[in-house]
């Protein structure tokens, strides 16, 4: 193995994936942290985002099992939940409840930092790997000759302020949506990176509860979990019609309920406002089940959920020995729960990139954005059409064609719901299994499709016929 040492800056999933990976490539790899990384299953203040609600896609719990041997029987085994979202999940959809049915598809339901503390445990086992925590990556240091290329990490240590830089032959920078890569490389005179930015002004606000004991939950709540989704807009008589609700069960027979939405609209920091939304939300689902259960934590508010994309693929510098990866390259609003399947997705990408070719040639690395972005650009434009909407409902006049394609999915979403070939496809979709181009070509969601538009519109349904609790009946 002739290469040698490898850097992440990051130790959170971004991070760990990506070393996972290195390890088969590099003699070492260190990961550097900010944080003093928990022995277990732990909040901790480089991550704030962990006491809201996670969840690892379809195509993510595909890639986290390559990656990690061993991962679901270990995260299920300490009190994850491993549910069918077509027979387990109450989903309310814009003008009715989604129809009961088993898809045999599995999601798992677990807290942020279970997840994370399962990876890291794993990862520290690898003879390869080592962290370094507590230290701050402050800049990198580049080689002066003639293909100039990173050739290590400046980090200074916050319990004792002393500073060193850490040589390596690849430094891959998995930091999250807070990267400074971008401004070292301006430090260094490079060009500087593009940005894109889509910020709809989200937002949303959660509450930890200790579920209520089973003998306490009424007979007809079927559930074990809840999505609320936001009427259409067109339909919305309230704002309290435009958010979203969630309540995810996690280990130790927890509950994460959160409400989001967009627009700058208000949510609660306090119990008492946060109880009041729930009362007022689409349906009396979640605040009846919360009476019931006991909150066990503050009311954890968070906004700065911009969708950012630095498009290393597009940038004009040329440097060797770095790469960057996660919410470090492109991060998504997390309500749409892309991250973390994103980021063991892009794993595998580097991977690839690892089997050949030299990491210390630009040109190695201008291979890897462009390969990573062909991916990204699928979770991007799901996680940007309905800020992007939300956006233009504010402040732009609609493009015909964006207005044309919005009638169409709302159509294909109100009226498509008992078609079997509309309802995979989508989940293929929505988990990241398959592009959303690919719709375009597939003749049994296109044959549905030219059904539904080929008749006339059914009329909106009135948000007050719409059925308060999800039916007791299996479709």
């Amino acid at each position: 193995m002739s290469k040698k040492h490898a850097i992440v800056i990051g130790g959170s999933v971004a991070g760990l994936c990506a070393a996972r990976v290195l390890s088969d490539h590099f003699e070492r790899v260190t990961i550097i942290d900010h944080d003093k990384l928990p022995a277990g299953a732990a909040h901790r203040k480089g991550v704030p985002q962990s006491r809201h609600p996670h969840v690892l896609l379809d195509r993510g719990r595909r890639e986290m099992t390559k990656l990690f041997p061993g991962f679901v029987e270990t995260i299920l085994s300490r009190g994850a939940l491993d549910l069918d979202p077509g027979w387990d999940l109450a989903a309310l959809q814009p003008e009715r409840w989604a129809p009961r049915r088993r898809d045999g598809h599995m999601m798992m339901f677990a807290s942020r930092v279970l997840i994370e503390s399962v990876i890291r445990e794993i990862v520290a086992k690898l003879g390869r790997i080592q962290f370094i925590e507590a230290v701050e990556a402050t800049g990198l240091e580049v080689t002066g000759d003639g293909r100039r290329r990173v050739a290590g990490v400046r980090v200074t240590n916050k319990e004792d302020g002393s500073s060193k830089t850490i040589e390596a032959n690849l430094v891959v920078d998995a930091s999250g949506r807070s990267t400074s890569l971008p401004g070292w490389l301006d430090e260094l005179r490079f060009p500087k990176v593009p940005r894109e930015i889509v910020d709809a002004d989200a937002g949303y606000s959660t509450l930890w509860y200790q579920a209520p004991p089973p003998e306490k939950r009424p007979k007809e709540w079927w559930w074990q979990a809840a999505f609320l989704n936001p009427t259409f807009e067109q339909s919305a008589r309230r704002d309290e019609d435009l958010y979203f609700g969630l309540l995810f069960p996690i280990e130790g027979n927890r509950w994460i309920v959160t409400v989001a939405s967009w627009a700058g609209r208000p949510l609660p920091k306090d119990h008492e406002s946060f109880a009041s939304l729930l009362l007022r939300l689409r349906t009396p689902l979640l605040a009846d089940a919360c009476r019931l259960a006991t909150p066990i934590s503050p009311v954890f508010y968070r906004r700065g959920m911009q969708n950012i994309w630095n498009h290393y693929e597009n940038w004009e510098g040329r440097l060797g020995g770095y790469l960057a990866t996660g919410d470090a390259v492109c991060a998504f609003n997390p309500v749409y729960g892309q991250g973390m399947t994103s980021a063991s997705v892009c794993a595998g990408i580097l991977g690839d990139a690892l089997a050949s070719g030299d990491s210390a040639d630009p040109d190695w690395a201008c291979a890897f954005f462009k390969k990573q972005a062909q991916f990204v650009s699928q979770p991007w434009s799901l996680a940007v059409a309905r800020d992007r909407q939300a956006v233009r409902n504010l402040d732009q006049p609609e493009d015909p064609v964006q207005k044309q394609t919005a009638e169409v999915f709302v159509r294909i979403m109100s009226e498509g719901g008992d078609y079997p070939e509309i309802g995979e496809a989508l989940f293929d979709v929505f988990n990241l299994n398959r592009p959303p181009e690919s719709l375009m070509t597939d003749p049994k969601f296109l044959a549905v499709v030219a059904k539904i538009m080929s008749s006339p519109p059914k009329a909106p349904v009135p948000p007050q016929s719409i059925e308060a609790y999800p039916p007791q009946t299996a479709a």
